[in-house]
């Protein structure tokens, strides 16, 4: 399927459709051959009387997105009317394709990173850009502040897509079956990223080069040998269970990460006031509920690893080298200064 790329006002022409477009979801996604058919009569509805919008991911379903700010987004609107449906696991594609179902109202909600949504708006993309962020704390700042609820207008004017709130999904780091310190050390691997412009743009700025790569196909290409190493925060690795095919994670830190929860005009604008106000309402815990999982698993992984006989953990990582290349390839993008701006804001 192709991006669709029309007017603003063309696509809002759509609106009228709101909710019904979103109750055919599943019979467009299995004619674009797009993930695995849902079978609505099997799917579980905790309130029968709710209005239920269903919301993709391509995480596992035992990962904290799912187990952790999922489960309380669907706690936190117990009462309110509405109700979330989730499905895990790429079960209706990719973030590229979720989006595109999101935006044209095919699909009620999705998760999507930063550079996918570049796609959309180009700023959005700032916030992968490499060793961008000091901490979480800098990246919750960021993505709440004035700058980017900016750019999150523009993308929603601009392509139908409406950003409820931004979580943070981990710091991503390097697994391959040697020690990363230098850029030197990537030479001859192929890494597997993520299918999004940038990804490729961050490994080849610390000296890699990237293969991208569906999540659902890296245990086995990496088993195989097809690909030498991927990078990605812990609690996706476990959940993966790459560490079960890599013998070192290299702490490189390059990216601090949040991934966008995201809905389409035509559902949000479909919504009654108090509706909206409630799913408004129900993201802020959502959010804390995520990154305080995510926090936790990345520490108690990390030390079950140090510990363990199994992935060893190599913490002696140029840090300052990779940052340093990373900032000169991240200024020439078309939002350099937006790079430098919110850099800066540490």
């Amino acid at each position: 399927m192709k991006l669709d790329h029309s007017t603003p006002a063309r696509r809002r022409r759509r609106t009228g459709a709101a909710l019904g477009l979103a109750a055919t979801a599943a019979l467009l996604l299995s004619a674009c051959n797009v993930g695995t058919p849902v079978d609505r009569d099997k799917a579980a509805q905790a309130d029968a009387g709710a209005k239920t919008l269903r919301l993709a991911h391509v995480y596992d379903a035992g990962h904290p997105v799912e187990k952790c700010g999922i489960a309380t987004l669907k706690k936190e609107l117990e009462g309110s009317g509405l109700q979330v449906q989730s499905f895990p696991a790429a079960q209706l594609g990719s973030e590229a394709e979720s989006l595109e179902q999101v935006s044209s109202g095919a699909l009620d909600m999705a998760v999507a990173g930063p550079s996918f949504l570049g796609v959309w708006e180009k700023d959005a993309a700032v916030l992968d850009g490499a060793y961008l962020f000091k901490d979480v704390d800098h990246f919750v700042k960021t993505v709440e502040g004035d700058t980017m609820k900016g750019v999150f207008d523009k993308l929603y004017e601009s392509s139908d897509l409406k950003v409820l709130s931004s979580w943070y999904y981990g710091t991503r780091h390097v697994t391959a079956n040697k020690q990363i310190k230098s850029s030197q050390d990537f030479a001859g691997l192929k890494i597997r990223t993520p299918n999004a412009p940038l990804y490729l743009e961050n490994i080849k700025a610390m000296g890699g080069t990237a293969t991208p790569m569906a999540l659902d196909e890296v245990y086995l290409a990496l088993q195989q040998g097809a690909i030498d190493a991927q990078e990605n925060p812990i609690p996706t690795i476990a959940t993966a269970k790459f560490n079960e095919v890599q013998d070192y994670i290299n702490l490189t830190g390059h990216m601090v990460q949040g991934v966008m929860i995201t809905t389409g005009r035509s559902v949000y604008e479909g919504l009654t006031d108090e509706e909206r106000s409630a799913l408004e309402a129900a993201m802020g815990p959502a959010a804390e509920a995520a990154r305080k999982c995510i926090e936790e698993q990345e520490q108690s992984i990390l030390e079950e690893w140090k510990s363990g006989d199994g992935i060893k953990v190599n913490e002696d990582v140029d840090r300052e080298s990779f940052a340093a290349a990373a900032e000169e390839a991240m200024l020439k993008q078309s939002w350099g200064e937006l790079y430098r701006e919110l850099k800066d804001a540490r």
